[in-house]
């Protein structure tokens, strides 16, 4: 910095006592410098110096500037910077307010006081011998916008707020690079930040920086983890510690696809789907020895939704392995996962993480050779997600793909059917497959004969039939071999055979056949029961009928005989094979044809025995 005017407190100066009022050193760019002076302010006293501050030692000094005030470091023109140099110390219970950067290369004494960086430029707090500035409060504010001008930033050195000091983020970012701040004061409330979603106040840091906290209790302590390099990230870590012994946690957000880090996003353990390529933490127990509820914080709405917790490198190596249950839930602005009790702090990296999908429940059954319209179904895929089929070489999935049940045509050849669930997350279940045997069916044939007016089938089937269906074309139909059918009116019938294997394939074939049924009934009315050999039985010749029916009554209207059969002939006899006398009967028949022709009527008949 250009020092165009300077103030100077040598050391014939023992003490500069600011007891009331203001001291006002105000000129363009100046330095206030103190050149080995003990110099010492009251809790009334506001120091503004328009530039920078510069506390120095004379050889043979040991000056010591206490500031029990508040002291203003600032500049229009030049913002302005605080330099403790040579041997000097800094001290005292007050506020100072710093508008740009904060070297220390000498002594600062935190005591009671508040450094509040309150530029709107990027701030940084360095030394050029890796003095560690020790804070008492630390505050971060200012109006700065953009990536740049809201970080106060660690250079080369770490940083610490004391045992009893207040690190208030408000919204800026804390950028350690590569080094750690330090938050030695283990309350809870040691750290605080904006939290309005999408401005929230965070510590950055690079690979192999880290922000760190003690505890002391049992209660959630938070470390508000972010980036601004790349895409604006705040994802938050809250750690409670099983105990209220003394530990020490640290976390880092790296913003970045873990394997730009080493940590390979594609390697993890078969019982997850998939890790986030967006981000991941870096978490430790860097002293004590308690576990501690782990709880990782997410926007669902750009990171996607995640169910589980994953470490790197253990217990298997070079791998992301899953940390087992988590307990999920969803709030408005971050979602969080949190591992209870976790004690496996001997790897740093941690990362979001989806259970693979729970395998489909899935059995198949025996199709046919160049069959159609076999249908699939598994179970069991969770809510939401889908079902997603592949088949052999020479099938088409006709209908269903996606669904748990699909429709396949098949072709000659036996091979697996595969099912996976998935879902819109891109998650994933192993596959799941059953062989299907493609069997051959039988050939269908058969030959027809008629006897009279009934037709006998024949079948003739090859390729191991076990079953059969016959269609006779007229509304009837029969499941024996070999069946006999009389049809009922005439014409052209087309008769099908199926015939099926014990795989439950089929084959049909169908012929046509011409059925001409030839009608008549012949009622004589008279016959000579005597044994001669010549109309010795009463026998209605017919033919074609499917109902038949006769009754005879003796002059006094007695039933002497019936039958239900066609065939049947009345040798003269009663149902009691006694021998009638000759004389005239009564006869009343009942004759309905196979083409439904009614040739009932009633008449007489004459028994004579010559």
């Amino acid at each position: 910095m250009k020092k165009t005017t300077k103030r100077i407190f040598s050391h014939s100066f023992a003490i500069l006592a600011l007891t009331g009022g203001i001291s006002s050193l105000a000129s363009a760019q100046t330095i206030f410098f103190n050149n080995g002076a003990q110099i010492f302010t009251a809790s009334a006293a506001i120091v503004q110096v328009n530039g920078g501050f510069q506390n120095d030692g004379a050889a043979g000094t040991t000056p010591v500037f206490e500031n029990n005030g508040t002291m203003t470091i600032a500049n229009s023109g030049t913002p302005g910077s605080v330099f403790l140099t040579n041997g000097s110390t800094l001290q005292g219970d007050g506020t100072i307010f710093v508008e740009q950067d904060w070297t220390n290369d000498a002594t600062f004494t935190a005591d009671n006081s508040t450094v509040n960086f309150n530029g709107d430029l990027q701030q940084f707090i360095t030394s050029t011998i890796a003095t560690v500035t020790t804070f008492n409060n630390l505050t971060l504010s200012g109006s700065g916008v953009g990536t740049t001008n809201r970080k106060k930033t660690l250079q080369f050195v770490n940083a610490n707020v004391g045992t009893n000091g207040i690190l208030t983020i408000n919204d800026r970012e804390l950028e350690t690079q590569t080094n750690t701040m330090f938050v030695l004061n283990p309350a809870v409330t040691a750290v605080t930040n904006t939290a309005t979603f999408g401005a929230e106040g965070f510590v950055s840091s690079a690979f192999g920086g880290t922000f760190s906290r003690a505890t002391n209790s049992t209660s959630t302590y938070s470390f508000p983890t972010g980036s601004s390099t790349g895409t604006l990230r705040f994802r938050e870590v809250e750690l409670t510690p099983a105990s209220a012994a003394t530990n020490t946690f640290t976390a880092r957000l790296g913003n970045n696809t873990a394997t730009i880090d080493g940590f390979n996003v594609t390697q993890f353990d078969t019982s997850m789907c998939k890790v986030t390529n967006k981000f991941y933490h870096q978490i430790t127990r860097s002293a004590g020895t308690d576990a501690a509820d782990i709880d990782v914080f997410y926007d669902e709405v750009t990171d996607g939704p995640w169910d589980g917790l994953a470490q790197w490198n253990t217990p298997t190596a070079a791998l992301w392995n899953n940390m087992g249950t988590i307990t999920a839930a969803t709030a408005a602005t971050y979602n969080d996962n949190k591992k209870l009790g976790w004690t496996g702090f001997t790897e740093s990296p941690y990362i979001l993480s989806r259970a693979k999908l729970a395998d489909p429940v899935f059995a198949c059954a025996d199709v046919c050779v160049n069959s159609t319209g076999n249908i699939f179904t598994a179970s069991g895929a969770p809510a939401g997600a889908n079902y997603v089929w592949s088949s052999p070489a020479g099938t088409t999935i006709t209908s269903g793909n996606g669904t748990n049940t699909i429709t396949v045509d098949w072709g000659a050849s036996s091979g697996p059917i595969v099912v996976i669930d998935t879902n819109s997350v891109g998650c994933f279940s192993d596959p799941v497959s059953c062989f299907v045997n493609a069997s051959t069916p039988p050939t269908a044939a058969f030959d027809t004969a008629s006897a009279g007016f009934t037709y006998n089938f024949t079948d003739l089937s090859t390729g191991g039939a076990t079953t059969w269906l016959w269609d006779f074309g007229d509304g009837s139909s029969s499941a024996s071999q070999n069946p006999s059918h009389i049809f009922t009116s005439n014409g052209i019938q087309t008769v099908c055979l199926t015939s099926g294997n014990a795989s439950g394939c089929v084959d049909s074939v169908c012929y046509t056949i011409e059925v001409d049924v030839f009608e008549f009934i012949n009622i004589p009315n008279v016959f000579t029961p005597d044994g001669d050999g010549t109309n010795d039985q009463f026998y209605i010749n017919n033919s074609g009928l499917k109902e038949f029916q006769i009754e005879i009554f003796n002059r006094w209207g007695i039933k002497v005989f019936e039958s239900e059969s066609g065939s049947v002939k009345w040798d003269g006899r009663s149902t009691a094979g006694v021998e009638l006398s000759d004389g005239t009967y009564y006869y009343i028949l009942k004759a309905i044809s196979v083409t439904n022709k009614d040739y009932s009527t009633k008449g007489f008949i004459n028994l004579l025995r010559n």
